[in-house]
């Protein structure tokens, strides 16, 4: 069983457990997964949750609370702005542990609870945030005894995009967590900076207690050659970036960066472009204005999966942000693992941590500061002029296969078995035969 507060099919949130259950039935696990009904959102993949149906996957949702879900729900116009958005989020954290998705909790237990009893689950796999899903799981695993697997995909505590009003909501979550941790049989983070907080923090775990398996891509997706319609315009170098921003991850400074190019450089104005897929709050839209930027930049808005793929395909970089602030070393977003998949070049405004680490070895790659528009607009004519002479640097092959999310899945599918073969209350089975039933919260 997968337990996960799902969001809405086309947020990155989703990729990584979408992507596990799509090929774990392949060595032999038939997930189930355990998600919400949300009313209303601001994007939504069906051909992603397409792909997963049509793969076996079985998804059971917790009954929205009022008529409407995310399936044939509205959907909002525009996002909010940033200050509004955290206002907001900081907001409902005076009485949400561990967040916002609190009220999920106990409609999830009870619908995990009928699936493991008639559908025979033998591992209870976690993937946090939002870390509800994980308070679930450990409810779960504390009724049933079965193996717990959770998966931190951001720090709990120290997160960027963490409120803690007081000191006491800080000890809340902390306790929480603890909890977690004691009946966790496995624990998982996608990078070496989660991991390293953990033990930090609960002085009783020990380096062996945790593994790492990084976010991935998806061969299949690659598959496709990328349409010639989302290619660069004539004569047009792309710079592309996928995805939402929000918390410490701001276009401004990549903004101004571009204003500063096109000063010195002003025939670059008809060589170079920008595109952002996903939706552009209206505090971002002020930005190109006021950077006189509207002919540079291309904005088809949200695209699904498959479509961000061809378009990251069709782009000559990828460029992505992490800007400085509480966590930003924790933080390595799944599109570096996707910029990856597409062996572009790519762009990296971030200081050192784990986005940074993630890159290790990549080789087409450049880094600066994320705060420094000066040094961005340095690495953006340099990348114009390797451009210019066919000298744009390669992805190192050996280091992109390690980010196979097949491959990692086989990973994430060894601990499974492991706890199966230790654990005495079950019986095994012959794995050449019957199939092994995992259950994941997806919230």
């Amino acid at each position: 069983m997968i337990s996960y507060y799902f969001p809405p099919m086309g947020s990155g949130n989703v990729l990584r457990a979408a992507k596990f259950a799509k090929y774990f039935p392949k060595y032999g696990w038939e997930p189930h997964v355990i998600t919400a009904n949300p009313k209303r959102y601001y994007f939504r993949d069906q051909q992603l949750l397409d792909e997963l149906i049509a793969g076996g996957t079985k998804i059971y949702r917790t009954h929205p609370s009022r008529t409407k879900s995310h399936l044939t729900g509205s959907k909002l116009p525009h996002l909010p702005n940033e200050a509004s958005r955290k206002l907001f989020r900081n907001l409902k954290a005076l009485y949400n542990f561990p967040d916002n998705n609190k009220s999920w909790i106990s409609k999830a237990y009870k619908l995990a609870s009928e699936v493991i009893e008639t559908k025979k689950i033998e591992i209870i796999y976690a993937t946090a945030p939002p870390f509800s899903s994980f308070v679930v799981a450990s409810q779960l695993k504390e009724k049933y005894k079965i193996p717990l697997i959770v998966d931190y995909r951001d720090s709990w505590l120290n997160a960027s995009t963490n409120f803690y009003p007081t000191p006491y909501h800080r000890f809340r979550n902390r306790k929480l967590e603890q909890e977690v941790l004691r009946v966790a049989d496995e624990v998982i983070t996608v990078n070496r900076r989660i991991k390293e907080q953990i033990i930090e923090e609960y002085h009783y775990i020990k380096h062996d207690d945790i593994n790492i398996i990084s976010f991935g891509y998806d061969k299949d997706d690659y598959k496709e050659e990328p349409i010639s319609i989302n290619g660069p315009r004539k004569n047009k170098m792309r710079f592309t970036y996928t995805g939402t921003f929000f918390g410490l991850m701001s276009p401004k400074y990549f903004f101004e960066a571009l204003a500063i190019v096109f000063k010195k450089r002003p025939e670059l104005r008809n060589e170079i472009e920008a595109c952002f897929l996903g939706i552009l709050s209206r505090e971002n839209l002020k930005l190109i204005k006021k950077n006189n930027l509207s002919d540079v930049i291309y904005n088809p808005g949200f695209v699904n999966h498959a479509e961000a793929i061809r378009y990251m395909r069709a782009s000559d970089v990828l460029w992505f942000t992490i800007g400085k602030g509480e966590g930003d070393q924790m933080l390595s977003p799944v599109k570096i693992s996707e910029y990856i998949g597409a062996r572009k070049p790519i762009l990296a405004c971030v200081s050192d941590g784990a986005a940074k680490m993630m890159l290790r070895g990549y080789d087409a790659f450049k880094v600066c500061e994320p705060d420094e528009p000066a040094s961005i607009a340095d690495m953006i004519i340099e990348y114009y002029e390797q451009f210019k002479s066919r000298s744009i640097p390669t992805a190192n092959e050996i280091i992109a296969e390690k980010f196979d999310i097949d491959k990692l899945t086989y990973q994430l599918v060894r601990y499974f078995e492991f706890l199966i073969d230790i654990n005495p209350d079950f019986e095994l089975r012959d794995k050449n035969t019957l199939k092994h039933s995992i259950g994941a919260n997806f919230n």
